[in-house]
């Protein structure tokens, strides 16, 4: 992360929020590449800034925050299709569903992808700018992450049907 390009009042609510979220000021300090000490500095002018009322605190703010940290935990934002239309959800919530809701979930992203046209030019890294096939590569990530959540679930409950994934 450039923090050249970010102003100081993004990082301050950054390292308080993230603070607050139990991240240590090395761990913060390492994702916003300085120095912890300066990340420390941020969060204390943030929180001096909430107590003077300079600003307020948010639920959005807070879950935006939390998204962050999610994301930076190694969970991600996944768009995907079912029989009801297009949603997003975390991985580790869709890691939750059992076998039979991941796989018609899996089904429906992967027949979308391959009635579209346009996906042999999934292959080649997106243009400069605007993408018009943004939610088909969100799709083609999806159904990637959700085969191997599937893939793990039966191999915990010992089942031999996953070649049905690994195929496809």
């Amino acid at each position: 992360m450039q923090t050249d390009d970010v102003s100081d009042e993004i990082l301050e609510e950054g390292c308080y929020y993230l603070s607050q979220l139990g991240l240590t000021f090395d761990q913060i300090s390492a994702n916003f590449e300085i120095s912890p000490e300066r990340a420390a500095s941020l969060a204390k002018s943030y929180e001096s800034k909430l107590k003077s009322g300079k600003v307020t605190k948010g639920d959005i703010d807070r879950v935006f925050w939390e998204d962050v940290k999610k994301e930076a935990d190694g969970d991600m934002k996944l768009t995907f299709l079912s029989d009801k239309g297009f949603h997003h959800s975390w991985k580790s919530e869709l890691g939750r569903l059992d076998g039979t809701a991941l796989m018609s979930i899996y089904e429906a992203s992967r027949d979308f992808l391959s009635a579209d046209p346009n996906q042999k030019f999934l292959d080649y890294p997106p243009p400069k700018g605007y993408d018009p096939l943004a939610m088909d590569r969100e799709l083609r990530k999806a159904v990637g992450v959700i085969g191997e959540l599937l893939a793990e679930k039966w191999k915990s409950e010992g089942r031999s049907d996953q070649n049905k994934v690994a195929k496809t």
